[in-house]
């Protein structure tokens, strides 16, 4: 931790540094950005992070850079949302789980079934209501640029097809340690657990879960397949993602680089869209291939039921326009619920 924010504090000190004489204002300043992420290098997300880049530099013949981090190297999430508040790193792309914490109206990402496909995620994401989930980020320091990634945390597990809600009866389930998450799983009937991703391999091996849920191409890649069955396409929780920058930082653009930043994000958001849809049907295929059996949902309403108490309950916690944005959000056609 100590050592994580030691280089937070240097590198905006460097960034400091590198400001030209004659202030942000001037014509086509020289600016470097720290781009921060927890995923891989071969990761979705560092694909869309790779993209913004090219598209920022690209456009500003170089003049602006953008440095990617990957892998949690300027820390994990919390520490690196607290840096943009004060500007030390200035793009993120955190999981909307997370940013919740400091964005309380993002809760409305976390509770179950918001979103039931991708095309109604994608379509949900074009929302008026969605421009006051900015304004509410805004207001604690966040200058969201593009929401993105309509992928979804499908339950797998070694024990039992799920096409019922009392299938979960039981089950020892690891879900990410958020608690309208938790209350979710436990709401379907299923002992939860939460641990950090890397040991969940181990403890499926051991027997100490049984399931786990995440989307299909990380639950492929983390070779889960191994130690587990079955596999629904049961849409529990979303998987979104956003460009998010500090607003000290962005604000301190010139107004040329921040719609060439912006423009950015909306095109790397879109690039990544297309790669999540191809990886998620290509994963599917390989989990199948692998032994993995699949079950088909086409009637969501059962497990709505049985979890709308849990996104209630967190909704009388919120302001009241949130949960206008989340009626009108299930409102929209679902779709077909597998990506």
């Amino acid at each position: 931790m100590i050592n994580r924010r030691n280089t937070l504090m240097a590198l905006c000190a460097a960034s400091m540094l590198a400001l030209p004489a004659t202030g942000w204002a001037a014509d086509e300043p020289t600016v470097n950005w720290k781009l921060s992420h927890t995923l891989d290098p071969k990761s979705i997300y560092n694909q869309a992070a790779e993209k913004f880049k090219e598209e920022v530099e690209a456009q500003t013949d170089g003049k602006f850079t953008v440095e990617i981090f990957a892998s949690g190297q300027l820390g994990w999430e919390r520490e690196v949302l607290e840096g943009m508040q004060i500007g030390s790193v200035e793009a993120t792309i955190p999981s909307l789980g997370p940013f919740a914490n400091f964005v309380p109206a993002y809760e409305v990402f976390n509770l179950p079934f918001t979103f039931q496909s991708a095309d109604q995620m994608v379509e949900a994401f074009k929302l008026p209501g969605m421009e006051k989930l900015k304004e509410a980020a805004s207001d604690k320091g966040f200058t969201v640029a593009k929401h993105f990634l309509p992928t979804f945390r499908y339950p797998l597990n070694s024990k039992r097809p799920i096409a019922k809600p009392a299938d979960f009866d039981g089950l020892k389930m690891r879900t990410m340690g958020v608690p309208s998450m938790i209350d979710t799983y436990k709401a379907l009937g299923a002992n939860v657990q939460s641990m950090p991703f890397s040991e969940v391999y181990g403890a499926l091996q051991l027997g100490a879960i049984d399931g786990v849920e995440n989307y299909y191409n990380n639950l492929y890649t983390m070779k889960f397949q191994e130690q587990t069955k079955y596999i629904s396409n049961l849409p529990v929780l979303n998987n979104a993602a956003a460009f998010v920058f500090s607003k000290v930082a962005f604000d301190q653009l010139p107004d040329s680089y921040k719609q060439i930043v912006l423009k950015a994000a909306d095109d790397a958001g879109d690039y990544a869209n297309g790669i999540a849809e191809k990886e998620e049907k290509q994963a599917l295929a390989d989990l199948e291939s692998a032994g993995i059996e699949y079950t088909e949902i086409e009637d969501l309403q059962p497990f709505i039921d049985a979890t709308e108490p849990v996104s209630q309950e967190y909704l009388k916690k919120m302001d009241p326009w949130v949960a206008e944005l989340r009626a009108e959000i299930m409102a929209l056609p679902a779709g077909n619920s597998s990506n």
